[in-house]
C-alpha cells in the first residue's frame, strides 16, 4: 500500500495540495462518507439545473459516468423537483479534467481533486476512477440540499487509504436476485468501496443437506443450482455494471471443503475419513474436476483476483497421524496447484487462512494472497511474502438470524484500525502488503434466513463504517455522532431499503380488521363471517381446518419492526399443529409443538415456499412459547417484532421474549397451502409497523376487551 504521504506527492497538479490547504477551524466540514482528507470551504452555492453543460476530453468511459451521475440525481429528486428545474442564468458548467500517467497505483486512479464555484465546478483526476468518486461526493453533498441542486463550495482533495475495500456476500447458501446485487453495488459505490466478492457456492450449515452453485455451468449443467442461479449473460452484464460504479467483482468458487454441491454431482471424490461436504484432496478426480470448473469461470470474470477458498478443510475423522498428514500435504499441494493453474490465466489467487494449522504443514506459493478470517499469524504471513486483507471473524462477520458473530458498529468505528488483527498480529500502519479489509454476510441459514431487506438492513450501517475506516480519514469522535452523519447519507439513488410492506408509507395501524363486512379484505370467503351473538354490530372470522382468508396488501409479509395484535378464541380441544397467519417467509401459529421438548403452545417459524425447516438446529427458525391459548375463551394475542427479538404478550401482559428475529407473515389469515388452519374465532386484528410499548399493548386489550369478551 502507498503511504498517504507518498500519495499527495505524487499528485502534484493538484492545487488543493500545492498550496497546503487543510482543514480549518472556523469552516463547516462538509458531510460526505467516507470522510474526505483535505477540504476548504468557499462561499455560495452552484446551482445544477437543465443549463448545466458537462465539458470534458470525448471518452465512452466519461460520458458513462456523467450518464450513471444524472441518473442518481434524478433519483435523489422528487418528480416535482426534477420538474421543476430551471435554468437561472449564467455559466454553471462542470467540468472534467483527466490528466492520465502511466503505471498508477491504485490509490491514485481513485484520487480526485473537486473545485465547487458559483459558476462551475472542475474535477480533476489521473483516471476515470477519481472522476466517479468525485460525483459520489458531489451527489451526497446534493443530497443534504432542500431543494436537490444546490451544491455549497468547497475545495476538496481526496483519496483512499486502502486499495482494498470490500464487501462479500454469500450468495451460495442464500440467492440473491441480480436486482438485489445491482443494489449492493449502488451501496457500495455510494460510500467508494471498491471490491464485491461473491461467494458462489456453498452449503448450509445446522443439520441441513442444503447446496447450492450459483452460475450456469456449460461444462457440468447439472452442477446449475435449481432454485436460484445466474446465467453467464447475467454475470456478464453484473460485471459491466459494477465496473461502471468503480467496482471489481471477485468471484469465490470454495473447494474443496464447503464443495458438498460438487459432491452431489460426483460422489466418486467423498472420502469417509473427511467431513461431510468435503473433496478429497488425495484424489486425482478432484484436481480434474476441478481444473474443468475453473476453466470455465476464470474467463468469465476479468478481475485480477479469483478466491479459490480452501477454508476449514477438515479431516478428524482421520484417526492415524500418517492420514493426517497426507491430507494436510494432499490440501496444501491442491492450493498450490491451482495457484498456478489459475495465476497461469492471468490471475492473482486468493485463499482464506487457516491452512497453516495442518500437521506436517506443507508451504505454500508466496504470490497467494491471505483472505485473513483467523488473523492470529497476520505478522508471519507478511514475513512469508504474502498479501494480506484484513477479513478476522469477531469483527467483520455478519451471520443474519444467528446467535453468533455479528458485527459491533461502535466498537469498528471509534477503536478498530484495519492494520490490527488481534493480540500481538497489529501491523505497522502503512504496512504496504496490508491492501485493505471486507465486511462479510454469510448466510449459514441457508434460503431460511433473512429476507433481502433485513439482509440490507444488517449492514446498513456496517458498510459506511468500513468505508470510513478504510478511505482512512475518521471524521467523527464517536459512534453517535458518525450516525447522524450516516443518517444524513442513507437515501441511496435507485436502492430500494424499504421493507417489504413500506410501513412508513402506511397509516398507524396499517391493518385494522374487526370483521364488519365491509372491512373482510377477502371478498371470495366473506362467508366466514359470523354474527357474534349478544354483540349485533360486530362479527368475527370464523375459521376452521381448511379455511383460510387473503389480506390482499402490497406485500406478503411485514419486516422488523412490527407488532401484531388480535382477539381470538379457540374452538378446538385438539393439540395438532395450526396456523393463524401465513406468508412464504413465516408462519404463526395457533399450536405448535416444539421438536426438543415436546411442549405444545403459540408458535412462529421462518418458512421458504411456505415450508418448514424440517432439521436439527431448528431453534433458530422457529420459537414456540410458553403461552397457550384455552379453548372457548377470549384472548388477547400480541406479537412484537423487532431487531433479534420477539416478544409474546397474552392479555396485555409480557409472557416470553426471545432473541429472534421473525417477518410478520401477512399473506393470509389460516393457511392456503396445505396446512390446518387454527379452528378459532378472531377479530380486532391490528397490524403497526412499529413495537407498542407496554401501556399501548395493555390498552389495546382494554379496548378489545370492552367491545369482545
Amino acid at each position: 500500500m502507498i503511504s498517504t504521504k507518498k500519495l499527495i506527492t505524487y499528485i502534484t497538479f493538484f492545487v488543493l495540495i500545492q498550496s497546503g490547504l487543510h482543514a480549518q477551524v472556523n469552516n463547516i466540514a462538509p458531510n460526505i462518507i467516507p470522510a474526505v482528507h483535505q477540504w476548504q470551504a468557499g462561499s455560495g452555492s452552484f446551482i445544477i439545473n437543465s443549463a448545466t453543460v458537462f465539458k470534458f476530453k470525448p471518452s465512452v468511459s466519461t460520458q458513462k459516468t456523467v450518464a450513471i451521475f444524472l441518473e442518481d440525481l434524478a433519483a435523489l429528486r422528487s418528480k416535482e423537483q426534477q420538474a421543476g428545474l430551471k435554468a437561472k442564468g449564467g455559466k454553471n458548467d462542470i467540468i472534467i479534467k483527466i490528466k492520465p500517467r502511466r503505471h498508477l497505483t491504485q490509490l491514485q486512479k481513485e484520487s480526485y481533486h473537486l473545485e465547487i464555484k458559483p459558476d462551475k465546478v472542475i474535477i480533476k483526476a489521473m483516471d476515470e476512477a477519481g472522476v466517479f468518486y468525485a460525483t459520489r461526493t458531489l451527489l451526497q453533498l446534493i443530497e443534504q440540499s432542500t431543494d436537490k441542486q444546490s451544491i455549497p463550495c468547497y475545495t476538496i482533495s481526496d483519496f483512499p487509504a486502502y486499495p482494498f475495500r470490500g464487501f462479500m456476500l454469500d450468495v451460495g447458501r442464500k440467492f440473491f436476485p441480480v436486482s438485489q446485487l445491482k443494489d449492493y453495488i449502488c451501496r457500495m459505490s455510494w460510500y467508494k468501496m471498491n471490491q464485491l466478492q461473491l461467494h458462489l457456492n456453498d452449503q448450509a450449515f445446522h443439520g441441513q443437506h442444503y447446496a447450492a452453485f450459483r452460475i450456469q455451468s456449460k461444462t457440468y449443467p447439472q452442477l446449475t443450482s435449481t432454485d436460484g442461479f445466474y446465467t453467464q449473460q447475467e454475470i456478464r452484464e453484473l460485471i459491466r455494471y459494477a465496473a461502471d460504479r468503480g467496482i471489481n467483482i471477485i468471484p469465490e468458487i470454495d473447494a474443496p471443503a464447503h464443495a458438498m454441491s460438487i459432491l452431489d454431482i460426483a460422489p466418486e471424490l467423498k472420502n469417509e475419513k473427511l467431513q461431510d461436504g468435503q473433496l478429497d484432496v488425495l484424489n486425482p478426480k478432484t484436481t480434474a474436476i476441478m481444473e474443468k470448473i475453473f476453466d470455465e469461470f476464470v474467463p468469465l470474470f476479468p478481475s485480477p483476483y479469483f478466491h479459490i477458498g480452501t477454508d476449514e478443510y477438515r479431516f478428524k475423522k482421520a484417526t492415524t497421524t500418517e492420514d493426517r498428514k497426507a491430507f494436510a500435504a494432499g490440501f496444501c499441494n491442491y492450493i498450490n496447484h491451482f495457484n498456478r493453474y489459475i495465476g497461469a490465466k492471468g490471475k492473482k489467487v486468493m485463499i482464506w487462512s487457516g491452512y497453516n494449522e495442518m500437521p506436517g504443514f506443507t508451504p505454500i506459493d508466496s504470490n497467494i494472497m491471505i483472505d485473513m478470517w483467523l488473523g492470529n499469524n497476520a505478522k508471519e504471513e507478511i514475513k512469508a511474502g504474502h498479501q494480506v486483507v484484513q477479513s478476522t471473524d469477531g469483527w467483520l462477520y455478519i451471520v443474519p438470524g444467528t446467535n453468533y458473530y455479528g458485527v459491533d458498529n461502535k466498537f469498528l468505528y471509534e477503536k478498530w484500525a484495519p492494520n490490527d488483527f488481534g493480540p500481538n498480529q497489529q501491523l505497522n500502519p502503512g504496512e504496504p502488503d496490508l491492501l485493505g479489509a471486507k465486511l462479510h454476510v454469510w448466510n449459514d441459514l441457508g434460503p431460511m434466513g433473512f429476507t433481502y431487506h433485513e439482509t440490507a438492513d444488517e449492514v446498513a450501517v456496517a458498510l459506511p463504517v468500513m468505508a470510513e475506516k478504510l478511505w482512512g480519514n475518521k471524521m467523527s469522535p464517536t459512534f453517535d455522532e458518525f450516525i447522524r452523519r450516516v443518517d444524513g447519507l442513507k437515501n441511496v439513488p435507485k436502492v430500494n431499503d424499504t421493507r417489504l410492506l413500506d410501513a412508513s408509507k402506511n397509516s398507524d395501524p396499517i391493518i385494522d380488521v374487526d370483521f364488519k363486512e365491509n372491512t373482510l379484505p377477502d371478498a371470495v370467503n366473506k362467508q366466514l363471517i359470523k354474527p357474534l351473538a349478544g354483540y349485533e354490530s360486530k362479527s368475527v372470522l370464523a375459521l376452521d381446518q381448511h379455511d383460510f382468508v387473503r389480506l390482499n396488501l402490497p406485500a406478503d409479509e411485514l419486516e422488523q419492526p412490527w407488532t401484531l395484535s388480535f382477539r381470538v378464541k379457540k374452538t378446538d380441544t385438539r393439540d395438532t399443529t395450526t396456523v393463524l397467519f401465513e406468508s412464504p417467509y413465516g408462519t404463526i401459529f395457533l399450536n405448535l409443538k416444539d421438536k426438543k421438548s415436546g411442549k405444545n403452545g403459540l408458535g412462529i417459524a421462518r418458512t421458504v415456499g411456505y415450508k418448514e425447516y424440517a432439521g436439527e438446529g431448528e431453534d433458530f427458525y422457529r420459537q414456540v412459547f410458553n403461552g397457550t391459548v384455552p379453548v372457548n375463551k377470549w384472548t388477547q394475542i400480541t406479537l412484537t417484532g423487532g431487531h433479534n427479538t420477539c416478544t409474546l404478550y397474552i392479555n396485555g401482559k409480557e409472557t416470553e421474549s426471545v432473541e429472534k428475529q421473525f417477518i410478520c407473515p401477512l399473506k393470509t389469515i389460516g393457511s392456503s397451502c396445505g396446512h390446518l388452519s387454527a379452528p378459532a374465532f378472531l377479530t380486532n386484528i391490528k397490524v403497526f409497523g412499529r413495537i407498542l410499548n407496554r401501556d399501548e399493548i395493555m390498552a389495546l386489550y382494554l379496548n378489545a376487551k370492552l367491545l369482545i369478551d
